[in-house]
Formats: structure tokens, C-alpha cells, sequence
């Protein structure tokens, strides 16, 4: 899933059904720019890129008399605090907060356009039935997975070894 996705899916499940109902609600990517990081992930997996893009949320007429945008604005900033931001920090990339724009409509509704800042990578899993074609395989879109080893044996000078991680 992507970071647009997560964040749609999380907005749309914490504000009430009447900011959405007849509001003109969409979400997409703006902006998108791609980071050149090729790098093979193991288990057949692969990263493409990292891409870096604006998340839009925008309501055509969202009901700010119904529903105070400061709501909004927390849901927003809980997102950000619980979501992985790492490759931010990996590339070097200042995180930003979300930039909001308000025109009001009429005493009940106004325009509100929230624009986020995102960076995720692009990758990719290989798939018989995958729809992108890279050296001679098919791949498709994916979150990849990681393995992390929980312990380990290091041998040094000889046989005997050094556990590592805990002992039963």
C-alpha cells in the first residue's frame, strides 16, 4: 500500500461520513520526482527508485461549520508521527509539515486542499503474472519483505563460536 493510500484510508476512516458525503473528496499524487536508488533487495525483490511526490487531500466542499479543520490538521500530524518517515533520513530529505489552503465557499463550506510532502520507494517482486517487464522477468509492484536474524553463531579463530541474540 502506498503512503497516499495509508494516509486516504486513515483520514477517510477518522472523520465522520458528512465530510465526505457530497463533498467532492479526492486524493492523489502531485509532483512525483524519482531518486535513482536501484538496489536488489534479495528474495527476488528489487527497488526501482525512491520517488518523491505531494499527497493532495481535497474537498470541493467541505463543512467546516459541521466539522472544525483543526480536526484535520491533528489527524494529519498523529499520521506523520506513527508512519515510517525513514527514507526522509536515508536521502537526506527535510519532512514537512502539511501546507493547507482554505477558500471559502459560502457560510457553511469551504475548498480545503492539504498538500504533504511524501518519499517511498518503488518496488518491485518478481511475478509470473507481473505486468512490468525487467531483464527477461516479470515483475509487479510491491512492499517488500525483510527478514531480520534474531540470532547467530560468529566464528572467529576457531570452531567453538560465539552465540549471539539471546540463549535458551
Amino acid at each position: 500500500m502506498s503512503q497516499l493510500d495509508a494516509l486516504s484510508t486513515f483520514i477517510t476512516k477518522s472523520m465522520p461520513a458528512r465530510t465526505f458525503k457530497g463533498a467532492g473528496f479526492s486524493s492523489y499524487m502531485d509532483e512525483l520526482s524519482f531518486i535513482p536508488a536501484q538496489r536488489d533487495l534479495g528474495l527476488e525483490q528489487y527497488r526501482l527508485a525512491v520517488i518523491r511526490y505531494n499527497a493532495v487531500l481535497a474537498w470541493d466542499r467541505f463543512p467546516y461549520r459541521l466539522y472544525d479543520p483543526r480536526n484535520l490538521a491533528a489527524l494529519l500530524l498523529v499520521w506523520l508521527m506513527e508512519s515510517d518517515r525513514e527514507l526522509f533520513e536515508e536521502f537526506g530529505i527535510d519532512t514537512e509539515l502539511p501546507d493547507f489552503d482554505i477558500d471559502l465557499v459560502d457560510e457553511e463550506t469551504a475548498v480545503v486542499v492539504v498538500t504533504l510532502p511524501m518519499v517511498e520507494a518503488l518496488n518491485l517482486v518478481k511475478d509470473d503474472n507481473g505486468n512490468i517487464p525487467l531483464d527477461g522477468e516479470q515483475w509487479r509492484l510491491a512492499d517488500p519483505t525483510v527478514w531480520f536474524a534474531s540470532e547467530a553463531v560468529v566464528y572467529g579463530v576457531d570452531e567453538q563460536g560465539a552465540p549471539l541474540g539471546s540463549e535458551k
